[in-house]
């Protein structure tokens, strides 16, 4: 898996000193086709990325990535395929960080300190910027990968040596909720300024750390701030996902998160509000949206309400006044702004 998250150049800030977001985009299928080899491999390959690569064989290739540039950590959405991609001595750039890969789909094969390894789908494998390192994309492999400070993560941590090049099995729930959690931040249209950034960064190194293999002292305190944000965030997103079903229930969403349904009612509690309370509001909200949007001028009330899970039409007229204090009829009838 590609070494750098982020493209440098020359005296850009190093991670740490790094505190604006920053997004870098490319996609070879962009290029001319002709022009392709040339560009990947001179104009981002060695020059943006730092990386000697080449196609594996004489037919087509592709590369594509977004990464996101947070304080003290930056994450990449790969897709690589037909490539090999090398970290070679010339091109390593003095650092110490780690680089932690997660296999989204595909299966990349990785040679880095003398040993070789394949990261099957949902797994995830922990490397050092400070030494070489190559991996091969027969086939497209989609993954994510998430460039640390080691500093960031010794407290947790004290020894993350140990940990590189042993693949960590993806029914793990600490990779399972960092998957989410980073795969959710890449899909962002924008990201939130200031402190919100550093929160964020950190539940993402408590994750890293409790996935790479956190001490005692440490795992306590990663569980009770990044575990338990990704958890809940994790929850809400099943829920959003989820809300047209009638049979949306605790119990249902508990068994897909894993999660007993008296451990998801806690997640609720620590907010001040409950499981039945959220997916009402969330309910609410995308029902607000849909009789506010255009699109969904030709659909009647009724549809709306079973659209978003509403079995009982009498029921949903009462919530929607409760709540905004109106009907959903003089809803709709409002002037667009």
């Amino acid at each position: 898996m590609p070494q750098q998250g982020m493209p440098r150049h020359g005296n850009e800030p190093t991670m740490s000193e790094q505190q604006a977001p920053a997004t870098f985009r490319f996609s070879t299928a962009d290029w001319p086709a002709r022009d392709r080899l040339a560009i990947w491999r001179e104009s981002i390959g060695r020059t943006v990325i730092q990386l000697d690569t080449e196609p594996l064989s004489d037919g087509a290739f592709h590369a594509e990535a977004t990464v996101l540039a947070l304080p003290g950590l930056w994450l990449g959405s790969w897709a690589l395929a037909n490539l090999r991609a090398a970290v070679t001595r010339e091109l390593l750039d003095g650092s110490d960080d780690l680089v932690l890969g997660i296999a989204l789909s595909g299966a990349p094969i990785i040679t880095h300190r003398r040993r070789e390894a394949t990261g099957d789908t949902g797994d995830a494998i922990l490397m050092s910027t400070a030494e070489p390192r190559v991996s091969v994309y027969p086939s497209l492999v989609r993954f994510l990968s998430l460039r640390l400070p080691r500093k960031a993560l010794t407290p947790f941590v004290p020894n993350p040596e140990d940990a590189l090049m042993r693949p960590v099995p993806r029914d793990i729930e600490a990779l399972r909720l960092l998957t989410f959690y980073a795969d959710e931040l890449n899909r962002m249209d924008r990201m939130a300024a200031g402190e919100l950034q550093h929160v964020v960064v950190t539940h993402l190194y408590d994750l890293a750390a409790l996935v790479i293999g956190a001490t005692r002292d440490g795992a306590a305190v990663a569980e009770n701030r990044g575990l338990r944000t990704a958890r809940r965030a994790a929850v809400k997103a099943d829920i959003n996902s989820h809300l047209g079903d009638p049979a949306l229930t605790l119990t249902a969403v508990a068994a897909r998160q894993r999660l007993s349904p008296r451990s998801v009612q806690r997640l609720f509690a620590e907010q001040d509000t409950s499981f039945s309370e959220y997916v009402l509001g969330a309910r609410l909200a995308q029902a607000y949206r849909l009789l506010t949007d255009p699109r969904w001028r030709d659909r009647n009330i009724s549809s709306i309400a079973f659209e978003v899970g509403f079995g009982d039409l009498s029921y949903f007229n009462r919530a929607v006044r409760r709540r905004y204090g109106a009907t959903p009829s003089e809803i709709r009838a409002m002037p667009e702004r």
